[in-house]
């Protein structure tokens, strides 16, 4: 006899085995492009809960910085081998932390889509607002065809007068990576606009009890504006052939000789406008009379690179990758030029190119000994004869208990002929023809790196010949002395039980200080105690701070974007004082702050930049959702 079974529990049985099979685990690679897409540098998604609290992109990587106070306004590392050039146009080199570009942008492939928002505010809705809005979503299409969008929104209307700054970047982004084919491709706009008020008329007005929304500024109707749009893409084709893996028995393609082009169009556009009474003196020149207001510059970058590289072979016990390239650059642009009557002015049209070969061996298989050398000289162009070298040692070790241990050494040397900015230049407030030598710059460096233990110690050397630089008038210049610079540096995270206590500590020495100013000494101190609430809300509590001994700090120029020498007035010594609270639950996580404690009860002149005082105290929330199930 056969007996029947309930219609019902069939169903649900296979309705339970449907859904089984549609469960997919969340898995999610990221990478970014190296030498034009000959390298993937991986790195891994940001989930752990430590320095949340850390969310301006002046000084989440720097002990210290060079800023002008208010998020979204210029500001410039005080570790000078932190100080590299991450935008093809000069004049945004003091706002690059806020910008996305085309090398900061993260590769994904993702099994299910991933999607996070990052919320954060201080102060309130109608005072003294300042908030920042971060989305990224990124959704695989096929299982080798990724997109990725993101938007960033920040708004902040600054504590002082006239100091309010608006930043936005939008970037969409694609990447298909198979056997035979790596493509990327995709655009970045950036939009930056800040209010330029020059500056308090004297740092003594810290201390007058007055409210500080009044303190009276050296500009009040003077702004800039920064637009860019970036689009690019690289593409590979490798031919190899297939291995069969013992372990998963299964075919993998090993690739041995990678056919590249690469081809990035950056465009740029800047304004500064000056509507102020013509009794204000605080530019010292005026060239195009009362009448003139905005000055305009366009700046155009196209650029195509052809690259043939050999793999290296995992099969073999020495080997190593080798890889050739070939690149040429064309620039457009004009600025100001000069005056033709009252009311016309003509434009300067800027034109040249650049053409240029390279080549580098690496090693990046094996757990002996890994490297990179490359090199790269112009062979035509405004650039003839500029010439890179770049080398990079890796040697990994067990130390301490850690296998991921590791010595690192790096050296370059730079021939490098001047920005066109800094020799050829016309607004209404600066103008300059300069013919300056190429700089030479050899630099070495040393690090030691201790991943589980927290632990990392770095040295650095440098020694320049013709050192360019922004001089004491805010014009670019350049010295024929000799400049040595030395930094050495240290960060260690210690723990004991539930308590936390983290020191960065940066020593520098600069052979001629007439040329460079930076703070001797620099230090960022953290301190938290870690616990958990009802078993799933992890929770700190903590105090961090940052300083640095004073020093001859540089100046800010408005009107070009510049921070340049000045030699009047030490700032420094003052803590930056932030206590706050993270808390995080699952995949959400909150962070509140009050920022700048000390100027509750510290004496001192809480400026980093002349005349630009740091916010005041101020309270900041910051919440973040991922979503990748």
């Amino acid at each position: 006899m056969v007996i029947a079974q309930p219609r019902g529990i069939n169903t649900q049985r296979e309705q339970n085995e449907q859904t089984a099979v549609k469960e997919v685990p969340s898995k999610i690679k990221l990478w970014y492009l190296k030498g034009d897409g000959a390298f993937k540098d991986s790195t891994v998604l940001d989930t752990l809960h430590d320095y949340k609290h850390i969310f301006h992109p002046i000084f989440k990587n720097s002990i210290s910085a060079t800023y002008t106070g208010n998020y979204g306004n210029p500001g410039m590392s005080n570790d000078f081998f932190q100080r590299g050039n991450q935008t093809n146009y000069f004049f945004l080199q003091s706002r690059q932390d806020y910008l996305l570009t085309p090398g900061k942008i993260k590769y994904m492939n993702t099994t299910t889509p991933y999607t996070r928002f990052d919320y954060s505010q201080s102060e309130n809705k109608s005072r003294n607002n300042e908030t920042r809005f971060d989305v990224v979503h990124s959704q695989n299409v096929t299982r080798f065809w990724n997109w990725t969008f993101r938007t960033n929104q920040e708004k902040s209307d600054g504590q002082y007068s006239a100091q309010d700054a608006k930043n936005n970047f939008v970037a969409l982004n694609t990447s298909y990576n198979r056997d035979q084919w790596n493509v990327y491709g995709g655009f970045i706009s950036n939009s930056l606009k800040n209010s330029e008020n020059g500056g308090l008329t004297n740092d003594t007005i810290l201390f007058s009890g007055q409210e500080a929304e009044y303190w009276p500024t050296n500009l009040s109707e003077a702004r800039s504006q920064f637009n860019s749009i970036n689009y690019y893409t690289t593409a590979e084709y490798r031919i190899g052939k297939y291995d069969f893996d013992p372990v998963d028995s299964v075919d993998v393609f090993r690739p041995i000789v990678g056919l590249m082009y690469s081809f990035g169009h950056d465009r740029y556009s800047q304004k500064f406008v000056d509507e102020e009474d013509t009794t204000n003196t605080f530019f010292m020149n005026t060239y195009y009379g009362d009448d003139y207001t905005t000055d305009e510059i366009k700046y155009r970058r196209i650029s195509n690179v052809f690259q043939l590289k050999q793999y290296e072979n995992p099969n073999r016990k020495y080997t190593f990758g080798k890889r050739a390239f070939l690149g040429h650059e064309l620039f457009r642009g004009n600025t100001p030029g000069v005056q033709v009557n009252d009311s016309t002015h003509r434009r300067f049209d800027i034109k040249y190119s650049n053409l240029y070969v390279g080549g580098g061996i690496f090693r990046e298989m094996g757990s002996f000994w890994l490297w990179n050398f490359d090199g790269k000289v112009n062979l035509a162009g405004r650039n003839a004869g500029e010439l890179e070298l770049n080398g990079m040692i890796t040697k990994p070790f067990s130390f301490w208990g850690d296998s991921a241990a590791a010595m690192i050494f790096t050296g370059s040397f730079e021939n490098r002929v001047p920005d066109y900015f800094q020799e050829t230049f016309r607004s209404n407030h600066f103008q300059w023809d300069n013919d300056f030598d190429a700089e030479q710059r050899l630099t070495l460096g040393a690090k030691f790196r201790v991943p589980q233990r927290k632990l990392e110690l770095a040295a650095n050397y440098a020694a320049i010949n013709n050192f360019l630089y922004n001089n004491e008038e805010a014009i670019p210049d350049q010295t024929s002395n000799e400049i040595l610079v030395m930094s050495v540096y240290a960060d260690k995270d210690f723990n004991y039980r539930r308590f936390h206590f983290r020191t960065r500590l940066l020593w520098q020495k600069v052979s001629e200080e007439r040329y460079l100013h930076l703070p001797e000494w620099s230090a960022f101190v953290n301190t938290y105690y870690q616990f958990t609430i009802s078993k799933v809300m992890f929770t700190q509590i903590g105090a961090d701070v940052r300083y640095n001994t004073n020093y001859y700090a540089d100046a800010y120029s408005p009107a070009t974007g510049l921070f340049y020498l000045q030699s009047e007035k030490e700032y420094g010594n003052y803590p930056y004082i932030d206590v706050y609270a993270t808390l995080r639950l699952k995949r959400t996580k909150v962070f509140f702050k009050y920022m700048n404690l000390g100027t509750h009860f510290l004496d001192g002149t809480y400026m980093t930049t002349p005349n630009y005082p740091m916010p005041r105290a101020t309270f900041r929330l910051g919440v973040s959702w991922a979503w990748y199930d």
